[in-house]
């Protein structure tokens, strides 16, 4: 049996493990909250810094209007041609790059594209090729990352067609020197290859490469009770839009009327996706 001695003895040496514990406990605490507030502060800082930078580097829009959609038989989710009026708005210039979205991956902790490998693409060759084999879901987050936004069909259609008259953003035939479609072994090309497939607005790869998902739910019968100002989709659906057409697809897949789908949650090594931003007007003095 330990003597009265050795009991008051231990009884203080806890007592001062405990304390030196507490101290060391409010220590650390107050390390984690200090070096919390600076990530806070830092976060804040980069918000502000790309919020200057994104119409800097992106596309205005001017206000217009657009012939969306056809009149073409057959194709009944286009049908029928209607005008719709844009306000203003900010497009990116070019798709999202896997150099961007690797930027991203490894600052959030985001899930990368399954074909990468610890967390970035397979070919540094591939840094300016359009990412590739991300959801919708994993497109929204990116652009609200970038403080911006999907587009709607209709932004997307109107930064490839300007007034909608022709059917396609892209000129010449179907061939390595005019787009990258008709492609069927699958191969992505870099972002700002094919001058050819700049739209008159000076939107780049709205003809081929890969398809870019866009805001809106799809509907096929969406046109025929779609406002007249700003549509922005249906307010619910099964599958998410995406325009454009990827390599794989044909002539006919590549036109900027062209409608494609698929679930929010799927990703291709076909789909990737541009952003866009709001135009807000400074107030004046």
């Amino acid at each position: 049996m330990p003597t009265v001695s050795q009991v008051s003895t231990r009884r203080n040496e806890i007592t001062k493990e405990i304390g030196d514990g507490a101290t060391a406990l409010q220590s650390i605490q107050g390390k984690m909250a200090s070096a919390s507030k600076e990530l806070d502060d830092l976060e804040e800082r980069r918000i502000e810094l790309q919020q200057q930078l994104n119409p800097l580097e992106m596309l205005m829009i001017p206000a217009g209007r657009l012939r969306m959609g056809t009149n073409t038989p057959g194709r009944e989710d286009e049908n029928p041609e209607h005008l719709v009026s844009l306000k203003a708005y900010y497009i990116d210039k070019y798709e999202v790059t896997n150099l961007q979205y690797k930027e991203f991956v490894q600052v959030t902790g985001h899930r990368s594209p399954s074909h990468w490998r610890n967390n970035t693409f397979p070919d540094a060759r591939l840094a300016n090729h359009p990412v590739v084999n991300v959801s919708w879901d994993d497109a929204r987050i990116y652009c609200d990352w970038v403080c911006k936004r999907l587009p709607t069909e209709a932004e997307w259609e109107r930064a490839a067609l300007d007034d909608g008259r022709n059917e396609y953003s892209c000129r010449g035939s179907s061939n390595a020197d005019n787009a990258n479609y008709d492609n069927p072994d699958g191969k992505t090309t870099p972002v700002d290859r094919y001058p050819h497939v700049k739209s008159s607005l000076g939107a780049w790869e709205m003809c081929g490469n890969v398809s870019e998902w866009v805001a809106d739910w799809y509907d096929p019968k969406y046109y025929q009770t779609s406002p007249e100002d700003d549509p922005q989709g249906p307010d619910v659906g099964q599958q998410k839009a995406h325009r454009g057409g990827g390599y794989h697809e044909n002539r006919m897949g590549v036109r900027a009327k062209s409608r494609h789908m698929a679930m929010s949650s799927v990703s291709n090594d076909y789909i990737g996706f541009g952003c866009a931003l709001d135009e807000t007007l400074e107030e004046e003095d």
